[in-house]
């Protein structure tokens, strides 16, 4: 469903990888450009809604690639229909829609999987392990930086990205810099303090600084914008044991057992040698493919083990949380309560 960017350069190449998937029709509210698509990839059937979708045909599950502000209610009504739903972020574009389908997706038992692509890289999944066992010790702060370019300028070709319904670097980038400290924490936070700014002439935030309370008086740390200029992400976990400094490209431990110079050496070095250009992380397409491939296996062995629930639906809930408090925390001037959900 939707047939822009991220769906032809990296969503529906991972779905026709998959052997036990057949794509069999593409939705998108432009008839010119559903159908260019579709002649394109080779797909057969194509139609203009969902409704018009499921009047004639029978499937499994849906995959939504379109602007945030329609998440909400083709995911409602893709699960009402019986589909299980992959979504990319944010699940969508208000606590009260994200509260709506999440509680779709429980009573209709449908897998709902919302896009969290971070928690995929191989970086970050042995930053984790390292902290699940133990290396780390006790993880009592964490910063995550995700700063890029203005979308329309580096990534995008949509204008929702600066519309109020649905834009702003919040809902651009807040899903996957919160997802990373929750994934790291081992929970949820409590309360936000944020200070949201438009330095460009638009009507939503283009950066975002926030510090956010998580349980066990543990502290996190986030900065994203759309001003810089070039890509540039990196999660820093402090613990007691040591400092892991990860991004999509690198990992580095700084413990007392090593020398920080030669540590920083040995990892420049291993970068070095496993460099492939252009390797920008938000421009390097085949990555994003194989990242999909592996979010998109996931889904579908879901479905093939006859699951009805899937994690990420909560932990997705749980981020909007997040987004809505930070937004109130800066309109109002104040830490705010983050008002999340467990099963």
């Amino acid at each position: 469903m939707g047939t822009g960017q991220i769906a032809t350069t990296a969503r529906i190449p991972a779905f026709l990888s998959n052997k036990y998937v057949e794509l069999v029709a593409l939705v998108d509210t432009e008839p010119g450009k559903v159908k260019k698509t579709a002649k394109r990839l080779g797909i057969k059937r194509f139609f203009a809604s969902i409704d018009d979708l499921f009047a004639t045909e029978k499937v499994d599950a849906v995959a939504i690639c379109t602007p945030p502000s329609t998440h909400a209610d083709l995911a409602v009504k893709a699960m009402n229909y019986g589909a299980h739903v992959i979504c990319e972020k944010p699940m969508a574009n208000t606590l009260e829609d994200g509260k709506r389908v999440f509680v779709t997706s429980r009573s209709k038992a449908r897998i709902l999987m919302v896009s969290s692509q971070r928690r995929l890289v191989a970086n970050y999944r042995r930053a984790k392990e390292l902290i699940v066992k133990g290396a780390v010790g006790h993880v009592y702060c964490i910063s995550d930086t995700a700063l890029s370019p203005s979308p329309l300028f580096a990534w995008g070709k949509s204008p929702w990205y600066y519309q109020p319904d649905g834009g702003g670097v919040l809902l651009d980038l807040g899903p996957h810099c919160f997802d990373m400290l929750n994934y790291f924490f081992g929970c949820f936070p409590t309360m936000i303090s944020s200070h949201n700014h438009s330095y460009l002439d638009s009507p939503v935030e283009d950066c975002s600084y926030c510090i956010i309370d998580y349980p066990e008086n543990r502290t996190g740390f986030v900065v994203m914008s759309w001003l810089a200029s070039v890509p540039f992400a990196r999660t820093t976990i402090h613990g007691t044991a040591e400092t892991i400094h990860v991004s999509p490209d690198s990992l580095l431990e700084l413990n007392p057992t090593d020398i920080p110079e030669i540590s920083q050496l040995r990892e420049n070095v291993t970068r070095l040698l496993g460099m492939k250009f252009p390797n920008l992380p938000f421009l390097n397409v085949q990555r994003n493919v194989n990242i999909l491939q592996l979010e998109t296996s996931n889904f579908v062995q879901q479905i093939r083990n006859g699951e009805t629930y899937s994690r990420s639906a909560l932990n997705a809930l749980n981020v909007l949380a997040t987004i809505e408090a930070a937004k109130k925390s800066s309109s109002q001037r104040m830490q705010t309560k983050v008002e999340t959900f467990n099963e």
